[in-house]
């Protein structure tokens, strides 16, 4: 039985056989994880290690190393409904989106009205769901058959997550009078699970101002792999905002999202959370303003905590970031 280091270094060799299809540093960075992810599993399962560490190191790079990617076993690519959320257009987002999410065919029903999770997207903090509204019978959603333009729950539960913020209405962009789509983006105070329940209810349809109220409940247990395409900077760095100072507890990027904690000696307030300049600058000179939820939190031994998550509007590739800007202070992507 080899020990992790000859594993790790087997690894490295297996990848660098890849090299000839030119991998950018993200796509090494998640070649490497996604290696890594397989050891921690042949270690708890007792396989047998060299055989599986070679088909996960191939695996991990040909989801990566063409032009189109093929998904790891068992997944899907993503519904067309994420590429419009997040923008993504060219064939390398799609590649990166292929490797975080995955299409989906999770079915509740209730009062007539049949809920499909069409498909599930994260980046180990973060978490989308596309969910599907029709009528359980194939009728039109609504008895007059006009066309709803946005749908939302009046309950929303899922236990594990911190926050979370939707994008209602036909994220698709096409008028149908038989279905809708809404999207709803969790946010996590620590990293996703591989399961995920979620509970709607009450549903409220709505055709410009006339509202529609459906009774129901539509629970939802979804199992899911998501590939933690994050990469984590700064941790424990100082950090200057005017003339106060902060330390950098945890500032992480990925493709869709972002998660920030700061600790300082300094009393906050929420004017203060609210003003807080945080920027992704990208290598073209484009800057993208970072806003989510959460705020300034006392702790029991005088200082004071911020955090603040959220997602992006439209796909990040990690590749096209030059620096992450909190504060006064710049934190380079390296």
């Amino acid at each position: 039985m080899e020990d992790i280091y000859e594993l790790l270094n087997n690894a490295e060799m297996n990848l660098k056989e890849f090299e000839n299809q030119k991998l950018s540093d993200y796509e090494s960075k998640i070649a490497k994880k996604q290696i890594l992810k397989e050891v921690r599993k042949m270690k708890k399962s007792k396989k047998t290690w060299r055989k599986t560490l070679v088909a996960a190191a191939a695996c991990a790079c040909v989801i990566i190393g063409m032009g189109t990617v093929s998904v790891a076993a068992g997944w899907l690519p993503i519904p067309d409904s994420f590429k419009t959320i997040f923008g993504i257009s060219t064939d390398e987002e799609v590649a990166v989106a292929n490797t975080m999410g995955t299409s989906t065919n999770v079915v509740a029903e209730d009062n007539g009205y049949k809920i499909s999770a069409e498909g599930i997207i994260g980046d180990g903090k973060n978490m989308g769901i596309v969910f599907k509204v029709e009528k359980s019978d194939g009728s039109t959603l609504l008895e007059n058959g006009n066309v709803p333009t946005e749908v939302d729950f009046m309950g929303i539960n899922n236990e594990d997550y911190s926050w979370y913020h939707g994008r209602t209405g036909n994220v698709d962009s096409n008028n149908n009078a038989n279905c809708i789509e809404y999207y709803i983006a969790f946010t996590y105070m620590d990293n996703v699970e591989d399961n995920v329940f979620i509970s709607l209810e009450d549903m409220q349809l709505w055709v410009e101002d006339e509202k529609i109220d459906v009774s129901g409940k539509w629970e939802f247990d979804i199992s899911f792999e998501i590939q933690d395409s994050s990469v984590n900077l700064a941790t424990g760095q100082k950090f200057k905002y005017g003339n106060s100072e902060g330390i950098i507890d945890e500032l992480m990027i990925s493709p869709i999202g972002f998660s920030v904690r700061v600790t300082t000696e300094d009393k906050l307030s929420e004017n203060d959370f609210i003003d807080m300049p945080m920027e992704i600058h990208l290598k073209d000179g484009e800057v993208v303003e970072l806003h989510g939820g959460c705020g300034p939190e006392d702790n029991d031994d005088g200082t004071w905590s911020w955090r603040q998550d959220g997602v992006y509007e439209n796909m990040i590739l990690l590749d096209n970031v030059e620096s992450v800007v909190i504060g006064d202070t710049e934190f380079l992507l390296k």
